[in-house]
């Protein structure tokens, strides 16, 4: 059985894409999610949580937002790991990987590959 702190782990990361997914009026919601000092291994984005804000601004509304895809997330210990398949306009598979700490997302990883002959995810 998964315990209550694995799900609250994986509710931090559903609800950081529900921002990223969003139209952008809700950004200030980070605060809850993310760690002043977060740390961030995708280069695009920058460090800390007012890189972060700052790249969601940017990239915020998302064209691809309202593709369908389907979302498995994966929780053990500290970590949380996020695979999105995509099929559409920007088909592929995106996998992010977090790590949380005292109930924040405290570090993250992804890759994101697209399936041969899709373009890929602005952003990414």
């Amino acid at each position: 059985m998964v315990s209550d702190k694995l799900k609250q782990n994986e509710r931090l990361v559903e609800k950081l894409f529900e921002i990223l997914y969003g139209a952008g009026d809700n950004i200030e919601l980070l605060d809850e999610l993310v760690a002043e000092d977060y740390v961030q291994h995708n280069h695009s984005a920058g460090q800390g949580l007012q890189d972060l804000k700052r790249y969601f601004k940017r990239i915020i509304p998302l064209p691809y937002r309202n593709e369908p895809r389907d979302v498995a997330l994966f929780a053990d210990g500290d970590f949380v790991i996020r695979k999105e398949v995509r099929a559409h306009k920007y088909s592929g598979v995106l996998i992010d990987i977090f790590r949380v700490k005292d109930g924040k997302l405290q570090e993250h990883w992804d890759a994101y590959r697209p399936d041969p002959g899709t373009e890929r995810m602005p952003g990414f």
